[in-house]
C-alpha cells in the first residue's frame, strides 16, 4: 500500500480547487502535515538535494525544520485599480515544521507568520499567521488520518472575486478533518469529513464602513473516494462528495446564500516513473441553493495535472481546474471559477535554479453571468548558496479585466507587477 502521504495527496487534493482566489481554501494548507498535502508531484524545484536541503534538527525522534525568509521588493500597483500606486514592499516570513514518526504512524505540527509591510503606505500592512496539527495512526493496511488548524489571513484586492476595499480584509478558518483509508485487495475506500469555520473582520470601502458578518459560514464535507490499483503507480480514482454551507448571519433583504452540493468526479492517476505523469479528474457538481429566489446550478469541474520531464534537468508542468466558488460580493451567491497554468522549471546548474510560468483564470458569477479575467505570467531565479541559505529573485505579471460586473462590485481593471529579492535562512 502507498504511504499516507501519496495517498491523501493522489486521492484528496485532485478533488479539490486550488488557485489565486482567496476563497480557495486548499491553497492555504501546509505540507508536511499528515492531512494536508500540497505538492502532489515532484519537479525540478521540488525534488530532494542532500547537499543543499536544511539537516533540521533532532531531538531523540522528533525532527524540527526552522525556516527564515526576508524579502524585499517593489509592487507596482498595490491597489490593484487602473491608476497604478507603487509601493517598496518588506516581508518577513518564519516557520516551523515538527515532524515524528514510528512504526504505528507519525504526527507532525506546522506554524507559521507573515508579516508584510509597504513603506509609506501603512494601511496595507499585514500580518498573517497559521498553525497546524495532524497524524496518523497504522491499523494493520488501514490508516487512520486526523488533521485540525487554525489561520488567520487577510484577502487581497488584487484576487479575484476580492472586493475593492480599502485594506486588506482580515478573516480566520478553523478546520478540522478526519478521514479512514481501508484496504481491500487492489481497492482503497477513503471515507472522511472535513469541517471548516470562516470569519470575516468589517472593512471599508471608499471610507465607508461595510460590514462582513454576511460572509460568516459554517462548511462540512463529507466524501469517499475509491483508488483501483490495476497496476504500481496506474490507479482508477472516483470521488464523491457532499458539501453543506451554513451562512450564519445572512444580510438583511436578501435570500440566504445556504446551499448543498453533490460532487462526483471520475479520474486517473497514471505514473508511468519515466517521463510523464498524468493525475486527471473529471466530473460534475450540483449545487442546490435553500433560497427559492437563488437557482441551483450545475456545472462540469475538473482538475487535471501532467508532468513532463523531458531530462533530468527539465520539469514541465501544466494544471488545470474547474469549479464552483462562494462569492465575497453582497448579493452575490457564488461563482464558476476556470484557472489554467503551465509551469517550467530548469537546473541550469546544480545550485542555480530557473523558472517561469504562465497562469490564465476566470471567475463567472452565476447570477449576474459578470466575469472577471486575469492574465499572468511569472519568472524567477533561486541560488542554492549551501544548505543553510537561498538567494532567490522573482517577478510576477497580473492583468485583469471585467466584464458586465456593477461598478464598485470588484476593484477596476488593472496589470501589476511584483519584484521581490527573498534571502531563505534554514537550519
Amino acid at each position: 500500500m502507498r504511504t499516507w502521504r501519496e495517498l491523501l495527496i493522489a486521492v484528496s487534493l485532485l478533488a479539490t480547487a486550488q488557485g489565486a482566489a482567496a476563497q480557495l481554501l486548499t491553497s492555504l494548507f501546509p505540507e508536511g502535515v499528515p492531512g494536508y498535502g500540497a505538492d502532489p508531484g515532484v519537479t525540478v524545484l521540488s525534488r530532494v538535494r542532500p547537499e543543499y536541503d536544511p539537516l533540521g534538527i533532532r531531538v531523540d525522534t522528533l525532527m524540527i525544520k526552522p525556516l527564515l525568509s526576508e524579502s524585499f521588493g517593489y509592487d507596482n500597483n498595490i491597489f490593484g485599480g487602473p491608476a497604478q500606486h507603487g509601493a517598496w514592499e518588506i516581508a518577513t516570513r518564519p516557520s516551523a515544521l515538527l515532524s515524528t514518526d514510528n512504526s504505528d504512524g507519525g504526527a507532525a505540527m506546522f506554524v507559521s507568520a507573515s508579516d508584510v509591510r509597504y513603506l509609506g503606505e501603512p494601511s496595507q500592512n499585514r500580518t498573517d499567521g497559521a498553525a497546524f496539527l495532524g497524524g496518523t495512526i497504522d491499523l494493520g493496511r488501514d490508516k487512520l488520518t486526523l488533521g485540525g488548524g487554525y489561520l488567520a489571513q487577510h484577502e487581497d484586492r488584487t484576487e479575484l472575486d476580492a472586493l475593492p476595499s480599502d485594506e486588506p480584509v482580515a478573516f480566520a478558518v478553523a478546520n478540522a478533518r478526519i478521514a479512514y483509508a481501508a484496504v481491500f485487495g487492489a481497492f482503497t475506500a477513503t471515507p472522511s469529513i472535513d469541517l471548516n469555520r470562516w470569519r470575516f473582520d468589517n472593512t471599508t470601502i471608499l471610507g465607508a464602513p461595510v460590514s462582513e458578518a454576511a460572509r460568516d459560514r459554517t462548511t462540512a464535507q463529507a466524501a469517499l473516494n475509491l483508488r483501483y490499483g490495476w497496476m504500481s503507480g496506474r490507479d482508477l480514482l472516483l470521488v464523491t462528495r457532499v458539501l453543506d454551507t451554513h451562512y450564519d448571519d445572512p444580510a438583511p433583504g436578501l435570500a440566504s446564500n445556504n446551499s448543498t452540493s453533490w460532487q462526483v468526479l471520475l479520474g486517473v492517476d497514471y505514473d508511468d516513473d519515466t517521463v510523464w505523469r498524468y493525475r486527471i479528474l473529471v466530473g460534475g457538481e450540483y449545487r442546490q441553493s435553500a433560497s427559492a429566489g437563488i437557482a441551483s446550478q450545475s456545472t462540469p469541474i475538473a482538475e487535471a495535472e501532467v508532468t513532463w520531464s523531458p531530462s533530468g534537468l527539465t520539469t514541465v508542468r501544466a494544471t488545470a481546474i474547474r469549479g464552483i466558488e462562494d462569492a465575497a460580493q453582497t448579493g452575490l451567491s457564488s461563482y464558476t471559477y476556470t484557472s489554467a497554468k503551465l509551469t517550467v522549471d530548469h537546473e541550469y546548474l546544480r545550485n542555480v535554479l530557473l523558472n517561469a510560468s504562465a497562469t490564465i483564470q476566470q471567475a463567472t458569477f452565476n447570477q449576474t453571468g459578470g466575469q472577471q479575467l486575469g492574465f499572468g505570467f511569472g519568472a524567477g531565479a533561486t541560488w542554492l548558496v549551501n544548505r543553510t541559505l537561498r538567494l532567490s529573485l522573482t517577478y510576477d505579471f497580473a492583468d485583469v479585466r471585467n466584464e458586465h460586473l456593477p461598478v464598485g462590485t470588484v476593484a477596476g481593471d488593472y496589470t501589476r507587477g511584483l519584484t521581490m529579492l527573498t534571502l531563505r535562512v534554514g537550519l
